[in-house]
């Protein structure tokens, strides 16, 4: 089975520093094979079996290896591929990023987020995917990854639409 991981908040800055060459040589040690990475923003495609609790064995390995937590959200190759081609086609006629939720959001706090005014950006959530334009630009959001995971109480962590699009690709090849 194909897996997508997103490794939250690294390689943004001085700081919480993860080399692509020390992160796949760390998935490769536990056994994950045609390990992959796009960028440095800590995204990583590999194949592995099924397994319980995957996600908190990365994450263990991660904090083991590089000395801070690094939350990480995974994703299915088919359930990458349905973010990759499933943003509403209202908002598909300004630049999106994509939010990768890490748990299902609760309804309520759903509810709390859509009464948040976050004009001009509009959003729309579904299943464990935020789709949110960004007319104004990614410095200047409103609905930032911060307020995301502080309304929803899920963590959170964005990509562009060309690295969404870049994976998909990967998990073609």
């Amino acid at each position: 089975m194909t897996f997508v991981a997103l490794l939250h908040a690294v390689n943004l800055g001085a700081r919480r520093k993860v080399p692509m060459t020390d992160l796949r040589a760390l998935l490769t040690g536990l056994g994950l094979r045609e390990v992959r990475t796009y960028i440095q923003s800590g995204n990583a495609v590999f194949s592995a079996d099924p397994q319980p609790d995957l996600r908190g064995r990365l994450e263990a390995a991660l904090e083991a290896q590089f000395g801070f937590p690094v939350p990480v959200t995974l994703r299915t190759a088919h359930e990458w591929q349905e973010a990759a081609t499933g943003c509403p086609a209202h908002l598909r006629s300004e630049p999106v990023v994509v939010a990768f939720l890490r748990d299902p959001p609760d309804p309520e706090r759903v509810a709390a987020l859509r009464a948040r005014d976050v004009t001009p950006e509009r959003w729309e959530i579904v299943g464990q995917t935020l789709y949110q334009t960004v007319p104004d630009g990614v410095r200047t959001m409103k609905l930032s990854a911060a307020v995301i995971e502080r309304v929803l109480g899920v963590g959170v962590t964005v990509r562009n639409e060309r690295t969404v699009e870049a994976i998909a690709a990967m998990l073609d090849t």
